[in-house]
């Protein structure tokens, strides 16, 4: 797996040339007025009543520029976009080692066991492992398969709150009209207790609040968790199983198995340029371009979006004690 450092800055080299690009353009659209850049004049020149007549150039190149600029703010904000999505798929795995190996008690999922899950049907290089202890390679081989876990459980809840709360920084404040789900409506109350008693001098401010809400309502609309882990076949296959003899249980992961997390994020543009990127330049036939970009961008509600995404790989430590773990306390 490559390291998330060099992932996050693979990820950011288009839109670090896009930022270059856009910074070239500006300076080119200064030297085509034929002015320079001397900050020493500034003051100078914002005292100066004279010259009214320079303001016609001023007007005509001023659209141009700011466009300019709020792509350079929004290919800036993308970069970081990247990083926080980044930064979410390694919480995300994080719980997910935490979570997994845990017990949340009779009823529920025990140690180990998640919902459920089936082998992934996309995943490459699938090696099944013979199933009938009379075939002639029946035991350990090379290979392994891949599953993906089936979401709605306690503990993929508790691995997708993870990334959902990496990926609130770049949700946006304002109100898009979405509806809390059932799930959210403790989180968004622990959000703004922990911001009021962080922050006493926003209980002056009611919109802190409902903006605190809009930005985890939109981070868990707009957040898609995707959770795998691949399991060799140099250990008792999962496929099967036979309790209490079996080494695994129903719908158990073995102990170390490496657990993959990937997180889709649909990152909101501003207004303006979301609606330039999603432009898709048509060839004079008819043709359209090969913009990968604008073909991504797609308008949601009202919002323009461009998905991000991230995964990140770490090992589940979830050995099972020798000694069964017995609850002594009444």
């Amino acid at each position: 797996m490559m390291p998330a450092p060099r992932a996050m800055l693979l990820d950011c080299l288009p839109w670090l040339g896009l930022l270059a690009v856009l910074v070239g353009c500006a300076w080119l659209v200064v030297r085509l007025a034929g002015g320079r850049i001397e900050p020493s004049r500034l003051r100078q020149l914002h005292g100066d009543q004279e010259g009214g007549v320079q303001s016609l150039s001023f007007v005509l190149t001023m659209p141009f520029f700011v466009m300019v600029l709020m792509m350079i703010v929004q290919v800036s904000q993308l970069m970081i976009g990247t990083v926080v999505v980044h930064y979410a798929a390694l919480a995300a795995a994080r719980s997910a080692i935490v979570w997994i190996p845990a017990n949340l008690g009779l009823g529920l999922e025990q140690e180990n066991q998640i919902s459920s899950y089936e082998v992934a049907p996309d995943a490459p290089e699938q090696v099944f492992p013979e199933l009938d202890p009379q075939a002639a390679d029946y035991g350990p081989v090379q290979g392994g398969l891949t599953y993906l876990v089936a979401p709605g459980s306690p503990k993929y809840s508790k691995i997708a709150a993870a990334a959902v709360l990496a990926c609130m920084p770049i949700a946006p404040s304002r109100n898009l009209n979405l509806d809390l789900p059932a799930d959210g409506q403790a989180m968004v109350q622990t959000l703004q207790a922990a911001y009021g008693s962080i922050v006493p001098s926003s209980s002056s401010n009611g919109a802190i609040s409902s903006r605190i809400a809009h930005k985890l309502a939109y981070a868990m609309a707009a957040t898609k968790v995707e959770v795998r882990f691949y399991h060799p076949n140099f250990e008792p296959p999962l496929l099967c199983y036979n309790p209490p003899q079996g080494e695994f249980q129903p719908n158990e992961l073995g102990w170390q198995d490496q657990v993959t997390v990937k997180v889709t994020h649909q990152y909101a543009l501003l207004p303006g340029p979301g609606r330039l990127l999603a432009w898709i330049i048509r060839n004079p036939d008819g043709s359209l371009t090969n913009d990968t970009v604008a073909q991504s961008i797609q308008q949601v509600g009202g919002v323009y979006v461009y998905p991000l995404t991230a995964e990140a790989t770490l090992g589940n430590e979830g050995e099972k004690s020798v000694l069964p773990y017995e609850n002594t306390i009444q």
